[in-house]
């Protein structure tokens, strides 16, 4: 189950499967708190865009304060919607927060490493956040249209265990907050590419219009890959529906900021 925390003006999420382990300090921000003002109010974590960088790095150190976590070690990934997943070392600490970001392509983001917080960021695509309870693995991964495709979420179950020795039973999953198929409507060319993909159920279609559901899609690649599926969390909560708490930027057309996930292992 996904829960709203509040901190004074901060609000964010956890995920309570992961909380119960004690394994690891973790999130998911929404727009609550934070110093940005306009359609970036204001916790937005998002660089390169008409927020001063001042106020970006402004919210991530009243979010990582709220969470508990060290700002200067964040490690922020290089999103664009590929597949790629990057084993986090010391020597990224710091990543994309203290120094420019050095990736050029990276949508995941997996360690073993205690006490180095990975981070991911999310305006409507699917958020993944990965435990192994058993040998002490996390993952994030950022799965928009078309890293579902590309099966990013599966490639992660896959590669913690190929390189940890994890075993899928022994893996908590979570789908986070993310556009929903009650708004995701797509072109006839997308619907038909997860149709052949994913299944005809993870298709909705509206009128003339087809809907797709990236959460069903990616609960079947999970599924796939060995996790059980009362170890899969889906949130549920919808980025459109909710853009009074949350960037959406299909609701806004681009204007917004970003929400980001957070995970450390202590």
């Amino acid at each position: 189950m996904f829960k709203l925390v509040r901190k004074g003006n901060v609000e964010y999420y956890i995920i309570t499967s992961f909380e119960e382990t004690g394994l690891v300090k973790h999130g998911f921000s929404t727009r609550k708190g934070g110093v940005s003002e306009g359609c970036y109010s204001s916790m937005n974590l998002r660089f390169n865009c008409d927020d001063t960088s001042g106020n970006v790095l402004k919210n991530f150190e009243i979010i990582s304060e709220s969470l508990g976590i060290d700002k200067n070690r964040l490690v922020l990934s290089k999103q664009v919607h590929e597949d790629n997943i990057h084993t986090v070392t010391d020597n990224d600490i710091g990543n994309g927060i203290v120094y420019e970001n050095k990736f050029t392509s990276v949508d995941a983001l997996i360690t073993d490493k205690k006490g180095i917080p990975l981070v991911t960021l999310f305006a409507d695509c699917v958020p993944l956040f990965f435990l192994d309870t058993k040998q002490g693995v996390i993952a994030l991964a950022h799965s928009g249209w078309r890293g579902t495709v590309k099966r990013i979420g599966q490639k992660t179950v896959e590669k913690m265990k190929h390189d940890y020795g994890s075993r899928p039973e022994d893996v908590i999953a979570a789908i986070g907050p993310s556009i929903q198929v009650c708004h995701f409507e797509v072109s006839d060319d997308v619907a038909e590419i997860f149709i052949h993909e994913f299944g005809d159920d993870t298709d909705v279609k509206y009128g003339n219009r087809y809907h797709v559901n990236m959460q069903a899609a990616i609960k079947k690649q999970l599924k796939q890959s060995g996790i059980l599926p009362r170890n899969i969390d889906d949130s549920g909560i919808c980025t459109y529906c909710s853009s009074d708490t949350l960037f959406s930027h299909r609701k806004t057309n681009g204007q917004r900021g970003n929400m980001g996930a957070f995970m450390e292992l202590i």
